[in-house]
């Protein structure tokens, strides 16, 4: 068995968990879907090529969004302050 091949039968045990998991819970395991989605991303060569050519992928691309973190977190506003 290749390294391909062998890396294809992991990812399609995992999947096949995470569908039996939302059949017999009825929710889905959000951590266990991204976490397989990171794995088919990041995968090296050329494993899982097709999907990191399509549509799909592009939403998983890094588009630089960035939280600036320059508010202080008061939301009162000053006005509002009682004495």
């Amino acid at each position: 068995m290749t390294l391909d091949t062998a890396q294809y039968k992991r990812m399609y045990q995992r999947i096949s968990a995470i569908e039996f998991s939302i059949l017999r819970i009825g929710e889905y395991p959000i951590p266990s879907i991204i976490d397989i989605v990171n794995s088919i991303r990041l995968a090296k060569g050329n494993v899982f090529a097709e999907w990191k050519q399509s549509d799909t992928a592009k939403l998983f691309e890094d588009h630089g969004y960035k939280n600036k973190k320059e508010s202080s977190g008061d939301v009162t506003p000053k006005s509002c302050i009682f004495m």
